[in-house]
């Protein structure tokens, strides 16, 4: 099995070189391409095991999401692998069922197996093991939701301006009864997005309370919400949905009630997969910044791995796009 002297020998560079290079840092471009080919002749393989057992270090990364079935948050781990594979990193990943008891301990587990840094997703509020992973000098990085009081970086979406921009668009197509199906009040993503809503509705003087019907982050909660909301208001010309299950279940319930997509209702959902170009007609979507979402997840931690002494911590905001298809209608007015 080769050594990181051999690589160090068929790349003619020293074996410091080479050891900086495999724990992630910026090497010369030309000396960088010469460690990478001599890695790949060799087939080298380093032994992060025993490295974690000698160093403390293992150069993995831990990241806890609510649910492995989260298609959000696996759309943003995704980039995140590529990112830390790029830079000689691994990753370790495990779900916590939106159980505080359970999310402690695979907190615990990372731990233990010597992990350099923590991403945790959608944790609003702080454990108290989230102290004990600082007092280990373990970085964490929160995505998509701020943990309130916690101070750690976060990474973002600008929620609120993303309902706004689609209440302003929705508007100048002519629309004045903007419905909207809007996620649980008390969870942080939901409540920026229904503000936004709310506020930009107000402003354009259009704003009444029983065009907002309430769900969560389930099919079903969508697709109720959305055919009571339709049925009790009949002047409802637009729709717009704040999450992706919330979308699914809401476009069941409008085919059952047999409306017709844009010429009866305009329809906006949330974030851009591969069902929205699928579905006839293809649904004017926000889509979330993903790629750059789980790039800047990598970028924070591998920061904070390197620079243990940085103390400021602050959340890192990215923009939405609107993605204008058929479901909303023309794009004239644009």
């Amino acid at each position: 099995m080769a050594t990181i002297r051999d690589v160090a020998k068929a790349a003619g560079m020293s074996i410091g070189s080479v050891s900086r290079y495999l724990n992630g840092y910026a090497l010369k471009e030309e000396n960088m391409t010469k460690i990478k080919k001599a890695i790949e002749k060799l087939d080298f393989k380093q032994n992060y095991l025993a490295k974690g057992l000698k160093t403390k270090k293992s150069h993995a990364i831990g990241v806890v999401v609510n649910a492995l079935t989260d298609v959000f948050a696996a759309s943003i781990v995704t980039p995140l692998e590529y990112y830390l594979e790029k830079n000689n990193y691994e990753l370790i990943m495990c779900d916590y069922q939106n159980d505080i008891s359970n999310l402690k301990q695979k907190l615990q587990f990372l731990s233990s197996r010597n992990v350099d840094g923590v991403v945790i997703f959608h944790l609003s509020k702080p454990i108290s093991y989230l102290y004990e992973l600082q007092k280990q000098q373990i970085p964490i990085v929160a995505v998509d939701v701020p943990i309130a009081g916690f101070p750690c970086d976060a990474i973002l979406t600008d929620n609120h301006h993303a309902s706004e921009n689609v209440v302003k668009n929705l508007y100048r197509a002519g629309h004045r009864q903007i419905g909207i199906i809007a996620g649980n009040s008390h969870d942080y993503v939901a409540s920026q997005r229904l503000q936004g809503y709310v506020a930009t509705m107000k402003k354009l003087g259009i704003y009444q309370p029983d065009l907002i019907a309430m769900g969560n982050y389930f099919q079903t909660s969508g697709y109720k919400a959305t055919k009571k909301l339709l049925q009790s208001n009949r002047k409802i010309t637009a729709l717009y949905t704040t999450n992706y299950y919330l979308t699914l279940g809401a476009i069941h319930a409008i085919n059952d009630l047999n409306l017709k997509i844009p010429q009866e209702l305009a329809f906006v959902g949330f974030d851009d997969y591969d069902l929205s170009k699928v579905i006839n007609p293809p649904l004017t979507v926000v889509a979330q910044p993903v790629k750059q979402m789980g790039e800047k997840t990598g970028e924070i931690i591998l920061k904070r791995i390197k620079s243990p002494n940085l103390t400021s911590f602050k959340p890192h905001i990215l923009n939405t796009k609107l993605i204008w298809r058929q479901s909303a209608g023309p794009k004239s007015f644009l």
